[in-house]
């Protein structure tokens, strides 16, 4: 009897621990930084975070932003000639010794500025995309209204401490999310090592990750992370610590972002727990969209632009925990009835959760529907006056047609009068020839 009494409390208590694990709560009490979060990489969906929309400084993961945008319009195998401003970076910051007028490729950047953090490196490929920095700058603000960051602002392409450059763990995640989605990123934001060979100013390179997790746990047993697929680290003073890891177990890709923490192994401990437990206790749920394919008018300022036909999937797949179900989301369609072409990124379905969450995070999300915009060559402005006249010339078809035909009838009803005319003539001529004939 007292055995099955013991049996039965233990089984009770594996019961109530394997439910407590199914519900465990957000591991907030153990992580160190102070602002962070994990997004889902596809679907943009923040599953956990805390103080993610605190403002704060990001050290060098702002290269993450820089790096992509500088690989959209740039090719990796051209060549760059550093210029006398790019040149200018703190010599007592991370770099590697480039100097004015010394060629690499924008390869040897990327590699340059996204595994070693080298300054100069970030400074060369805002030169060579943009042709300075404040317009490289510019165009990096642009991007960040684009992305819908609105708790961001850079001043530079690195990361150095400067008034008003500031981002957040969410905004952070987003920007992470854009990089991904540029061809070619991937290469250089997973690389462990890259040698820059000799150049016209400088002899041979070498250098590698510092981001301990990415290496995975056969490299580093104490910090790898063998689910690790990527990621960036930053450090300055003012900042403190900040990482961006990306990681994939096979069924989710991950963003995670830990921003000012306290010391430089913090940051692993604190990426490998948000990751376990995001790994550990989201599943996935499909959720059917009953939004049907709907058209809008994009405008460029006042001319219209084109139609686009907005094509929403027939369902979403969203992270959920134990404790939240697929009824618990509702997904709402945000297409008007027209918006400007610089608008375009906004047209979104909207996703939200009716029951909160201790366990995940239940904020509202967006993700955007496919889309095809058919332009209007008709309303380009340089194109009104061809289509106008265009216009023009297909109606006076219209007109030149009939005209043509009873033009054509009119001439060969002259020609027929006229052939009458002369044989008459010479009918009459022939009788009076006759008639002088007879009367001789």
């Amino acid at each position: 009897m007292l055995r099955k009494i013991i049996s039965f409390v233990l089984a009770a208590a594996m019961a109530f621990s394997l439910s407590v694990s199914a519900f465990a709560a957000m591991p907030s009490d153990e992580i160190i930084s102070e602002a962070w979060c994990v997004m889902d990489a596809k679907t943009g969906q923040i599953l956990i975070g805390g103080n993610e929309n605190q403002k704060k400084e990001p050290a060098s993961i702002t290269k993450i932003l820089t790096c992509a945008m500088a690989l959209e319009r740039l090719d990796p195998k051209q060549e760059y000639t550093f210029s006398k401003e790019a040149a200018s970076y703190d010599y007592a910051s991370t770099h590697l010794a480039f100097s004015e007028g010394e060629t690499c490729t924008v390869e040897d950047l990327l590699y340059g500025a996204m595994v070693e953090s080298a300054n100069d490196c970030a400074m060369g490929l805002a030169d060579a995309a943009a042709g300075s920095q404040l317009a490289f700058v510019r165009l990096m603000n642009e991007k960040l209204a684009e992305l819908g960051c609105t708790g961001s602002h850079f001043s530079n392409v690195t990361g150095m401490p400067e008034m008003n450059h500031y981002t957040t763990a969410r905004d952070m995640a987003v920007i992470t999310k854009y990089a991904l989605s540029v061809p070619g990123f991937m290469t250089y934001f997973s690389a462990w090592e890259w040698t820059i060979p000799k150049t016209n100013k400088n002899s041979e390179r070498n250098f590698g990750t510092h981001h301990a997790m990415i290496v995975g746990s056969e490299n580093n047993k104490t910090f790898g992370y063998d689910a690790a697929t990527g990621g960036k680290l930053g450090w300055t003073e003012e900042a403190m610590h900040t990482a961006v890891t990306t990681a994939d177990n096979g069924e989710m890709e991950l963003i995670c972002v830990v921003m000012k923490s306290k010391h430089k192994n913090a940051k692993y401990k604190d990426s490998t727990a948000l990751l376990d437990y995001c790994f550990n206790n989201f599943g996935s749920a499909e959720i059917p969209v009953s939004v049907k394919k709907s058209e809008l008018n994009v405008y460029d300022g006042e001319n219209l632009y084109g139609k686009m036909t907005v094509y929403p999937m027939a369902s979403v797949n969203i992270l959920l925990t134990d404790d939240v179900s697929a009824s618990d989301v509702k997904i709402e369609a945000n297409i008007p009835e027209y918006c400007q072409l610089s608008e375009v990124s906004s047209v979104a379905l909207d996703i939200s959760f009716s029951k909160k969450s201790e366990n995940m995070s239940t904020g509202n999300f967006s993700v955007s529907p496919e889309y095809h915009i058919v332009k209007e060559s008709s309303v380009i402005s340089s194109d009104a006056e061809f289509e106008k006249e265009g216009s023009t010339f297909r109606w006076w078809i219209f007109i030149l047609i009939p005209l043509g035909v009873i033009g054509a009838f009119v001439i060969i009803i002259l020609i027929i009068r006229a052939y009458n005319i002369r044989k008459y003539q010479k009918l009459r001529r022939h009788r009076h020839y006759r008639r002088l004939s007879h009367d001789k």
